[in-house]
């Protein structure tokens, strides 16, 4: 796009510039508006913008009650089948139990891998001494330098060795580096 000079010398793009010149009145280029009218204007202006907002937003409030409504009336049924459900569940997983055959109506949750345990972690100057809550036999020091090369690798041989293998009792080397990595870090 070429830049053409206008009589004071300023750079005006294409006929635009001059066009828009022509249109303003003689009127309008002598009057100077003053403060106060304009911020009437923008008053005029936000009031006339506001009250399509707030309709909107009142609409808006209405529908998402609607909705939720509709969200709680479907729930509804869901939980008086699974009321239902867990009624009828109950005495039949009894008798399963009792007649030691396996239930193929596992309810909501599986059963646990393992007992669930505990680890007391305490810090010491030669490392982290580290035993599982009520089993005297299982206390055992974990050297730093060991911590230091891996924590991982230290809490897994630890739970091998005191609880079995990760098969059997599950996450719990996992459950003890946390543990450990946050008495390493305090």
């Amino acid at each position: 796009m070429s830049k053409k000079k206008g009589k004071a010398g300023k750079p005006t793009v294409g006929r635009k510039r001059a066009a828009a010149k022509a249109e303003q009145p003689a009127e309008a280029k002598t009057k100077k508006t003053s403060a106060a009218p304009r911020a009437e204007r923008t008053k005029v202006d936000l009031e006339a913008l506001r009250k399509p907002v707030a309709d909107a937003k009142s609409r808006m409030d209405k529908a998402q009650a609607e909705a939720k409504e509709l969200i709680e009336k479907a729930q509804a049924p869901v939980g008086e089948a699974r009321e239902a459900f867990l009624k009828a569940l109950t005495p039949y997983r009894d008798a399963c139990r009792k007649a030691k055959a396996d239930c193929e109506f596992s309810g909501s949750r599986g059963e646990n891998v393992s007992e669930k345990v505990k680890f007391v972690v305490e810090k010491t100057d030669k490392g982290v001494r580290v035993m599982v809550k009520g089993k005297p036999k299982t206390e055992e020091v974990i050297p730093l330098v060991v911590l230091k090369e891996s924590i991982n690798k230290a809490a897994y041989a630890y739970t091998d060795k005191h609880l079995g293998p990760k098969e059997e009792i599950g996450n719990k080397g996992g459950s003890l580096s946390n543990r450990l990595r946050a008495i390493l870090d305090s």
